[in-house]
């Protein structure tokens, strides 16, 4: 009975030691991003969070990669400076120096912003979860190849607090996992796999 108790007890440990080094290897994926596309366009930015998003040019690609712990694969149309700012004159009533459209369709999600306080003036049918809000990214895209990169640090604090067991971006569990997302719909009729 005694090695059948400590066998149960053995494998509990296993277990879920296996479940809370798995968890920091997640915590560890979701500080980066690192993107390529391919497409047409000539455009350079930058982006501090909700707090800026600064750009010139325009692109229309298909991107793929990694993004704060979520692998990517999608169409986007992305305007800057001045692009985004003569369709602005021409539609005074959706403001957008910066505007950004996800995947195919009529119904595509998007987010329109200004460049500065995005979080705060943004309108669009998609919008940045809490955990997302804080990621610093610079992008650049050169004709036909472009890359982003990106570093999250509230997930960085996630990653280091997670080491002591506590979980700020609710995503140690399964469920917690499932739920992650880089935008998320501001209407329910346009959820996505986003």
């Amino acid at each position: 009975m005694k090695k059948v108790i400590l066998a149960a007890a053995t494998a509990a440990s296993l277990l879920s030691g296996c479940a809370y080094f798995g968890a920091r290897a997640r915590d560890l994926g979701d500080i980066v991003r690192l993107e390529g596309s391919l497409g047409v366009g000539l455009q350079a930015n930058v982006n501090a969070g909700e707090l800026l998003h600064l750009g010139i040019g325009s692109r229309r690609c298909k991107s793929a990669g990694w993004a704060y712990g979520l692998s990517t694969s999608e169409r986007r149309v992305e305007d800057h400076f001045p692009l985004s700012y003569v369709a602005t004159i021409l539609n005074p009533d959706v403001a957008a120096l910066h505007t950004l459209k996800i995947g195919d369709g009529p119904e595509q999600p998007q987010h329109r912003c200004p460049m500065v306080a995005p979080g705060a003036f943004s309108s669009g049918t998609v919008h940045k979860p809490a955990m997302q809000f804080w990621n610093i990214e610079a992008g650049v895209m050169l004709v036909g190849v472009g890359v982003e990169a990106g570093v999250n640090p509230a997930e960085l604090v996630d990653f280091i607090l997670g080491i002591f067991g506590l979980d700020i971006a609710g995503d140690d569990s399964r469920e917690g996992r499932a739920r992650r997302r880089l935008w998320v719909p501001d209407e329910p009729a346009l959820l996505s796999e986003r």
